[in-house]
């Protein structure tokens, strides 16, 4: 895209601004630039890339806090698509959306409803926007004109913060990617966001959910890009029952290639789609779509809910897959996770020769299918840390090392390493940070057996299933489905594939299920 060529172009600082609000040429050659850029792209990229290159121009921090992300138009598309095959009517329905960001639907949407053959005064009376960054709203709002032909009788996207509003209307489509991150009940309005989330884990995205169903019409729809942690996670049952219980769940989609989705987000991303009105019920289909560069996949899978609504929202494709019926605990496993946060405890740093000192595990020190040793973060020594005698947080047994968090440039959610018992017997145990998992036990050749399972794509794929966030829960891998030792240990005596023989002790354990379950 030419856009995205230009940003390695554009020198840092580069004020944009001005082309952010107006199309129309400069005499600034970077600006004439930017204009030459984007005027051959299709209207709706050359709309998201205005947008994302005004975000751009804000820090890190500042784009993160405001979750100024947003939805690439084959995305955008793709959700308009599955709105209106659930019955949202273009030539008569209205909309809003309350975190508007670069008007990515309702700039969209506006063309579509005019193809559909409405006037520009109707569909600006229809279109309904919110946006908490004025420059923002001012953009959204010259995309949108330029879609209705430069009508500007009626100001589509306010400037104001969704949360502290009072909606001053119901709406026959609500839809939004909307912003995430941890929030206080202090920030917010009122105590809905119990209805939602628990106290110390609430989430804008569930805070926004809330809203959005409790705006809609009923009957009316409920469309959201959202992160894929609410599908599994733990923390999000209270968030998975309120959906359930204000409406039919129509669709829960996946979108697949979530590393061009957003820039600086390492979230698996689903599309929800929602009808407000009779609580759902666990017997009903539920579409589950896949979302890909080409729109969505056909045909689309369907499946149901559990009947517990509180529970995962697994796909039919994960509902599906073989069961080994075991846990770490089979392989004598124990997972705590990592204790020693680095940046709070700088004085605790101190030679290999201090008392109750232990060399620290980093997780920048695991590498799948090689043996973790400690060192420093410059790779040239090891870090040594001073523990109180007798902490938990010593680990002296057979352990392995998984690291918390990932990025989009590793192919695996679970990255697990054996820790070398050669590098730490000495010291007489080891500490890692915060940023790591430990699972740890007394059989070494159980921990070192598990150690290769958990590297295997059968078990990362049934860890993403109950988990779109890119950081490993505890109590989420102590619960996650294994095989049995005994049937992998068999599995690695037929193949020394370590990825066959998982999916051999997966079928094995499968069967095995389904036998004593007959």
């Amino acid at each position: 895209m030419a856009a995205r060529a230009l940003l390695q172009e554009l020198p840092e600082g580069a004020d944009l601004g001005a082309a952010c609000l107006d199309l129309t040429p400069f005499r600034s050659p970077l600006i004439e630039l930017l204009r030459t850029r984007l005027v051959d792209a299709p209207i709706n990229e050359r709309n998201y890339w205005i947008g994302t290159l005004y975000t751009l121009m804000m820090t890190p921090e500042a784009r993160r806090a405001q979750a100024a992300y947003f939805t690439p138009p084959y995305l955008a598309d793709a959700v308009i698509d599955l709105a209106v095959e659930h019955g949202f009517d273009l030539r008569r329905h209205d909309v809003l959306d309350p975190a508007a960001g670069g008007a990515a639907f309702l700039s969209i949407i506006a063309a579509r409803m005019r193809d559909a053959g409405a006037k520009p005064d109707n569909i600006a009376y229809r279109l309904n926007g919110v946006e908490i960054d004025s420059s923002l709203a001012e953009i959204s709002e010259q995309l949108i004109s330029e879609q209705l032909g430069g009508f500007r009788g009626r100001r589509v996207v306010e400037v104001g913060d969704s949360l502290h509003a009072t909606p001053l209307a119901s709406y026959n489509l609500v839809i939004a990617n909307p912003p995430y991150g941890r929030v206080m009940p202090r920030e917010l309005k009122d105590d809905r966001w119990s209805n939602v989330a628990h106290r110390g884990h609430i989430n804008k995205y569930a805070v926004f959910l809330e809203l959005c169903l409790r705006v809609a019409k009923p009957g009316g729809l409920v469309a959201l890009v959202i992160p894929s942690s609410f599908r599994g996670g733990p923390l999000y049952d209270k968030m998975r029952s309120f959906i359930a219980a204000q409406g039919q769940v129509l669709a829960l989609g996946t979108v697949t290639n979530r590393e061009d989705v957003f820039a600086d987000v390492a979230q698996d991303i689903s599309v929800l789609l929602v009808r407000k009105g009779a609580a759902h019920r666990s017997i009903l289909p539920v579409n589950f779509p896949d979302f890909t560069a080409n729109g969505i996949l056909r045909p689309v899978s369907t499946g149901t809910l559990p009947d517990d609504l509180s529970s995962p929202w697994l796909a039919p494709v994960d509902s599906s897959r073989d069961r080994g019926g075991a846990t770490i605990s089979d392989y004598g496993g124990v997972a705590k996770a990592g204790y020693f946060v680095w940046n709070r405890a700088l004085d605790k740093f101190c030679d290999s020769d201090a008392p109750n000192a232990y060399p620290l595990i980093w997780a920048k020190n695991v590498r799948p299918g090689r043996p973790c040793v400690p060192g420093n973060r410059t790779g040239d020594g090891v870090d040594f840390v001073r523990v109180p005698e007798g902490s938990q947080a010593v680990v002296s047994s057979p352990a392995i090392i998984i690291q918390r968090t990932s990025n989009n440039s590793q192919a695996r959610r679970i990255v697990a390493a054996i820790v070398d018992k050669d590098s730490v017997r000495w010291s007489k145990g080891f500490v890692s940070e915060n940023h790591t998992i430990v699972v740890h036990g007394v059989d070494r050749k159980l921990i070192r057996l598990l150690a290769k399972l958990l590297n295997t794509k059968a078990v990362d794929e049934r860890y993403r299933a109950v988990s779109g966030t890119s950081t490993v829960s505890v109590k989420l891998l102590r619960e996650l489905d294994l095989p049995s030792p005994e049937a992998f240990r068999d599995a690695l005596g037929k193949t020394r594939d370590a990825e066959k023989a998982a999916e051999i002790a997966y079928e094995a354990g499968h069967g095995r299920i389904l036998a004593e379950a007959s």
